[in-house]
């Protein structure tokens, strides 16, 4: 059956003629796991995530001796939840099934090595002739299929940019925040391989766009940068991440006028480990980047695919590549929607809450922040008629303090560490207050839309 998961549950069968005389399957969501699970909050080990969700979809038959067959006797086909999409069946339990192979008489290499035939037969005798009629056969089937591309003066391939629809609506959905890099010879001709890519609702890369260009020029990435703009309905970022590169920088701020642009931090650290040599320096630096802190206390303590491809056959890998990259996020999709997490802080409510309004990557991140609130201690509380301020310091680091702001008539928190405007996540202070206050449901203005779980449903 498709759309759900059967699990056998009662029968029955006659002693002497072993005969099943009654036979019951159930929906794999029948029932409720035992309630000492959720009232464990000592426990190291992350628990198994709900499934159970009392639905009561069942059917049963019952074996009638004077007419020698099976008769139904119990049907129940309404279900207590959202049944799996085409795209989900094959990670529903019952449907995944993997068959023993029968007289395989060839190696991986062989495999491979027709593989590179049949490869290279479909190449032909233009690499890129072929590669844009690859294009234009997958544009039959996606219709939203964004392909553009230039030639030099003697008609030869010179930049190449490509997105597809999903990656065209994830943008949509993801694209306040805007990664790309330039990978060197990842293909025959040595052109680079730019991705450009960005974080979706589970914490994993989603990707907006592919492009190949002649060279690393302030021009070439000034076109790619017009033409991926263009592609996403001339929608900027609201900030941009790049390696630090001269020519890629000039051309952001060309096309991408008030993006805020920002260096990558492995990147950073890495150079610094190169021209400094100084484990102990790289490491504060480190530190530097990433601990939230103040402006004031800033101040004073300041690779997927293989190489030398053929154009088309470069491509071809791409696409493989991402087809890998969205099964995972369809894997995600489908482990959000069918499993509940075990509550497990003493926020209950709160954690309820985030469970309903997350997916289970960004959820463990955000229940990670309400388990370190315990250890957040007040300093002082300064009340108003519409606001409330509360100056705490955290268990340890009695010296740093941060101020949160509870606006009472907008009812909206705000806190000087900045997580919510860094990562888009509610800080531990912030789930103080709102213990504190008595408040038993996360606070509109310390939700982001791009993290929940609805993110790509009707965004516009």
């Amino acid at each position: 059956m498709t759309g759900f998961s059967v699990r056998k549950d009662d029968m029955r069968r006659v002693k002497k003629s072993g005969r099943i005389t009654i036979r019951r399957w159930v929906c794999h969501f029948e029932g409720v796991r035992d309630g000492r699970q959720s009232q464990n909050c000592s426990r190291v080990r992350e628990p198994r995530s709900i499934t159970q969700t009392r639905c009561r979809a069942s059917f049963r038959v019952n074996y009638n001796e004077s007419v020698g067959k099976y008769t139904t006797k119990e049907f129940r086909p309404k279900h207590y939840h959202p049944l799996a999409s085409n795209n989900e069946v094959h990670l529903i339990r019952s449907q995944r099934k993997v068959e023993e192979p029968q007289n395989l008489r060839f190696t991986r290499k062989d495999m491979q090595n027709m593989l590179d035939v049949s490869t290279r037969t479909e190449v032909g005798d233009s690499d890129s002739d072929t590669t844009i009629a690859y294009f234009a056969e997958k544009s039959e089937h996606d219709p939203g299929l964004c392909l553009e591309y230039t030639l030099d003066d003697e008609n030869r391939l010179r930049n190449l940019f490509w997105a597809d629809c999903v990656a065209r609506y994830d943008y949509q959905c993801f694209g306040d925040v805007l990664a790309f890099d330039a990978r060197y010879k990842t293909n025959a001709y040595h052109k680079p391989l730019v991705t450009l890519v960005g974080t979706n609702h589970h914490f994993r890369t989603t990707v907006f766009g592919f492009a190949l260009l002649a060279d690393e020029t302030i021009d070439s990435y000034t076109w790619l940068l017009q033409t991926f703009l263009s592609t996403m309905g001339n929608r900027k970022p609201v900030s941009v991440i790049t390696d630090g590169d001269k020519a890629m920088s000039k051309a952001i701020k060309i096309v991408f006028t008030e993006c805020i642009h920002h260096l990558c931090c492995w990147h950073l650290e890495r150079n610094a480990q190169a021209n400094l040599k100084n484990e102990d320096f790289t490491r504060k630096f480190h530190d530097l980047m990433l601990t939230p802190m103040t402006v004031a206390e800033f101040e004073t303590q300041c690779r997927f695919v293989q190489h030398k491809l053929k154009l088309y056959e470069f491509v071809r890998q791409i696409d493989r590549a991402l087809c890998n990259l969205r099964a995972t996020e369809t894997s995600n999709e489908f482990k959000t929607e069918y499993n509940a997490p075990v509550l497990r802080t003493y926020l209950q409510s709160l954690e309820k809450h985030a469970a309903q309004l997350f997916p289970l990557k960004v959820f463990s991140k955000v229940r990670d922040e309400m388990q370190r609130e315990g250890a957040i201690i007040e300093v002082k509380i300064v009340k108003a008629i519409d606001a409330a301020l509360y100056t705490v310091t955290e268990f340890g680091t009695p010296t740093t303090c941060w101020n949160v702001i509870h606006n009472l008539q907008e009812n909206h928190i705000q806190c000087s560490c900045q997580m919510m405007e860094s990562v888009g996540l509610p800080c531990r202070h912030m789930f103080y207050v709102l213990k504190v206050e008595q408040i038993q449901k996360i606070l509109d203005n310390m939700v982001l839309r791009r993290w929940i779980k609805k993110a790509k449903e009707h965004n516009t």
